[in-house]
């Protein structure tokens, strides 16, 4: 999460998939944060902003309206074991954390 909200305020865009799993942690996830709250932040930060699917994904993402799975949660942990088993994305955008072992 703090890889990809890095990336956005470096570059102004992150993965669709970096996207809904920061609206996850932030909403349902973890910190139970308002959906308006992280959209606010997206509108100000990406380049690619558009109000109504930046607030609809928000909303589907953290289970306040539409049709939603709520089962279907972005995890920061298994999502990048699946997909980045050595942790290069987390490296490259916290340089600090390079060091350590990839089993974190």
């Amino acid at each position: 999460i703090d890889a990809a909200m890095t990336q956005l305020r470096r570059e102004g865009w992150i993965h669709h998939l970096a996207r809904h799993a920061v609206a996850c942690f932030l909403t349902r996830g973890d910190l139970w944060q308002s959906w308006e709250t992280g959209a606010a932040v997206f509108e100000e930060y990406l380049l690619d902003a558009d109000e109504a699917i930046n607030f609809g994904n928000w909303m589907w993402l953290s289970c306040s309206c539409f049709f939603y799975q709520y089962f279907r949660c972005y995890s920061p942990v298994a999502f990048p074991q699946k997909y980045d088993k050595q942790g290069a994305y987390v490296r490259h955008w916290l340089p600090q954390l390079a060091r350590l072992p990839a089993k974190y």
